[in-house]
């Protein structure tokens, strides 16, 4: 098995050139802990695309050189030591830069975005967010299989690759297995996670468990069908709230009024409105998508509300979310296309996946 020593070792200096300097136009985006490039590696006659991240206090968080190396090093650790290498839709980790204060990992990798950026896009198809949807679910099943939370879901931190497989690229805060014990954060004013992302109840219970993972797995999912996307920089409001992507699916869909939950969390957003019944969340322009199943529409929605429920008891585990996925008609008909480890050069499915 490949190890840590079998890393190639960069310098800071060859990350910088690898990056051109790390240019703005090589500006992927932010992680919790750090900055996403572009890159590329001359080898011979030949240039290799690959990713560069490097751990800076982006985003303000007072975060030492010294909290910074366990987290590098449980990346080196997951990448190269876990029976999770290999995976498909993890990162493959080339080389790392070791220096004091200056830490940072190459990927093989030839992006075409982040998730976060190529989902309201009208030519991300349907059958290409459905890829996503499965693959990135079977992720996270291998992850809690081996009793790992990942904590820190979003859009942001999800790699698209040119194949339309989703691909995990940050571990900064991940808990159980032999990479630390599970936080209780009942008592800390700042909670891990991402805007729009975290589990309302965390703050309150401080339980994480697998179940705060299929929370954030759920707001994926609604943004997928929905064409949503939560952005702090631009943030939309309601009621003089952030108006997340689930707090809009919690006020829009109801599957009969006699079930929707009358908790005050999810109160807040529905009295002041009267919506219709509502089956299906998925966008208009994606029900005109030549490959869209109505079934599957209304399949989806429920499985993605089902992932967002306020009590946790009550959302699916991440392998149940996999067999629900795999069970529709999209997914049977194309699975040469769209189930995990196919290929877009061997399925033959440019056309399907990316529309012209």
């Amino acid at each position: 098995m490949e190890s840590a020593t079998d890393l190639v070792e960069y310098n800071y200096e060859a990350l910088a050139s690898i990056t051109g300097g790390f240019n703005e136009e090589n500006f992927i985006g932010n992680t919790l802990y750090g900055k996403v490039f572009r890159g590329k590696i001359q080898q011979g006659l030949e240039t290799q695309e690959v990713v560069v991240k490097i751990w800076v206090d982006c985003m303000r968080l007072a975060t030492t050189p010294e909290r910074q190396k366990p987290r590098f090093d449980n990346e080196i650790k997951l990448l190269t030591n876990s029976d999770l290498k290999g995976h498909p839709n993890l990162v493959k980790l080339i080389g790392c830069c070791r220096e004091i204060e200056r830490l940072g990992v190459v990927y093989e990798l030839k992006p075409l975005d982040t998730l976060e950026k190529l989902i309201i896009h009208d030519d991300f198809t349907w059958l290409a967010r459905i890829k996503v949807a499965l693959e990135f679910a079977c992720i996270l099943e291998c992850l809690h299989d081996q009793q790992l939370l990942h904590r820190s879901i979003s859009a942001a931190h999800l790699m698209i690759d040119q194949a339309f497989s989703p691909r995990l690229f940050d571990f900064a805060t991940l808990v159980g297995g032999g990479f630390g014990e599970i936080p209780d954060i009942r008592y800390r004013v700042f909670v891990i996670g991402n805007h729009g992302y975290v589990d309302p109840l965390i703050s309150l219970t401080g339980a994480w468990s697998d179940k705060t993972d299929v929370f954030a797995y759920g707001v994926i999912l609604l943004g997928l069908i929905a064409k949503r996307v939560f952005d702090l920089k631009n943030p939309t409001m309601y009621l003089g709230s952030f108006d997340y992507v689930f707090c809009w699916a919690w006020r829009e869909y109801s599957e009969s009024p006699s079930k929707k939950p009358e908790s005050k969390l999810w109160g807040m957003y529905k009295k002041h409105k009267v919506s219709p019944l509502i089956k299906s969340l998925v966008d208009k322009s994606l029900e005109s998508d030549e490959y869209f199943d109505a079934g599957d529409g209304v399949e989806i929605t429920e499985l993605a509300m089902r992932c967002v429920e306020e009590n946790p008891e009550r959302r699916p585990t991440m392998k149940e979310v996999v067999r629900c996925l795999r069970d529709l008609n999209g997914v049977k008909k194309f699975s040469r296309i769209v189930l995990p480890k196919m290929s877009v050069g061997s399925s033959g499915g440019d056309g399907i996946l990316l529309r012209e």
